[in-house]
């Protein structure tokens, strides 16, 4: 694990996710970089950045935290918005206000979302 370069901690940072090869470590997505940087906790990283906002993936669990202020605008199409940031990648999340369930976390009898096609982020 690295920890959070000063050269990457002055740029904005796009979104977090766990580190699946190691739940406990953080993956930071920053503005104009294509590889993520690592840092080994993440509840240390989710409280340095202040508040995030929690998403989830429509093809990825659990989600992620993204940084609202890196958001240049939202496209929502049926259950999925599109997150487009300033430099212009892009996440497609789940957000269907009318879904009693969290999408794509939990099957239940109850789950009336459909699941679209796997979607995803621009290189």
């Amino acid at each position: 694990m690295q920890a959070i370069s000063r050269c990457q901690r002055s740029g904005t940072l796009r979104f977090v996710i766990r580190d699946p090869a190691r739940p406990t470590a953080a993956l930071l997505y920053w503005l104009a970089m294509q590889e993520p940087s690592r840092h080994a906790s993440f509840v240390e990283v989710s409280q340095s950045f202040g508040p995030l906002m929690q998403v989830v993936f429509a093809d990825e669990r659990p989600g992620a935290f993204v940084n609202r202020k890196a958001v240049r605008k939202a496209v929502r199409t049926g259950v999925i918005e599109r997150l487009i940031f300033f430099d212009d990648s892009w996440l497609d999340v789940w957000s269907d206000s009318h879904c009693a369930d969290i999408c794509n976390l939990y099957s239940c009898r109850r789950h009336t979302c459909q699941r679209p096609e796997l979607l995803r982020r621009l290189p």
